[in-house]
């Protein structure tokens, strides 16, 4: 009888090797300190800055009064804190092997390095996009607890866009830092870098007379955060926000993984 064929194998063998790698990954950062005491202080902050800005001073005291419950407040809090903690999560994910001189042996053991970024960045993205998603709820139920007038977040258009809108933002977050994680192979570097132009570079831009104002709506972080709290930045509107900045990650992850695959190590 002739041999029975399996056109399948090799895409079954691409699946498990994709799902091995996703499980390595996972082993290695589960087994991180630093990831447990990072999203630990994510969410603390979260929480700290919910009850900043929205318990009354006099709350405790059961005087009456209190902040109006402000959810686009709340979403660029959470969204800023979420993406300081992520940039720095991001890179270590990354460029961690790079400093301890594990990544050769990484790379042997699956000589596909794309798959290896793939794998990375799938893992870290949902995972990223789940704490920023708890982080947010937090810092909701904290200010429903605490806000002036009888609600509930769960109603609140802008709160309920805030829940889908934050984890985008931190999906395409991961994917952009990533990619200069590649590029630079070192986390003080990639995250340097990923800091200078979210906090320096846009708003040194900005300053550029008659031009810097038009330059800035095309650069990455105006877009993301205009994305996550539903304002526009001027001259484009949200989906424009949001092709702009996952165009950026892209670019930026498809020059990284690039770059991996040229390296010699």
């Amino acid at each position: 009888m002739p041999p029975k064929t399996t056109p399948n194998t090799g895409l079954l063998t691409r699946g498990s090797t994709v799902l091995n790698l996703l499980l390595a990954e996972w082993t290695k950062l589960r087994s991180t300190a630093s990831f447990y005491w990072t999203t630990g202080l994510l969410l603390a902050a979260s929480a700290l800055f919910s009850v900043a800005f929205t318990a009354p001073a006099d709350a405790m005291a059961g005087e009456g009064g209190g902040n109006p419950f402000a959810p686009m407040l709340l979403v660029m809090n959470v969204g800023l804190i979420s993406s300081l903690f992520v940039i720095v999560q991001s890179a270590m994910v990354v460029t961690t092997e790079y400093r301890f001189g594990v990544h050769t042996t990484n790379f042997r053991i699956a000589p596909k390095r794309w798959q290896v970024a793939l794998a990375k960045f799938v893992l870290y993205a949902i995972l990223a996009a789940a704490i920023a998603l708890i982080a947010l709820v937090i810092a909701y139920s904290i200010g429903s607890i605490f806000h002036a007038f009888t609600g509930s977040w769960t109603s609140n258009p802008i709160a309920r866009r805030g829940l889908w809108a934050v984890p985008v933002g931190i999906i395409l977050l991961v994917l952009f830092t990533q990619g200069v994680g590649w590029i630079m192979r070192n986390t003080a570097g990639a995250v340097t870098i990923v800091f200078a132009l979210q906090f320096v570079v846009e708003n040194i831009i900005r300053l550029i007379p008659r031009v810097g104002n038009s330059i800035v709506e095309y650069m990455p972080f105006s877009n993301f955060i205009a994305f996550m709290v539903n304002v526009p930045v001027q001259g484009h509107g949200i989906t424009a926000s949001l092709a702009i900045f996952a165009a950026w990650a892209l670019a930026a992850w498809i020059l990284g993984v690039a770059l991996l695959l040229r390296r010699d190590v």
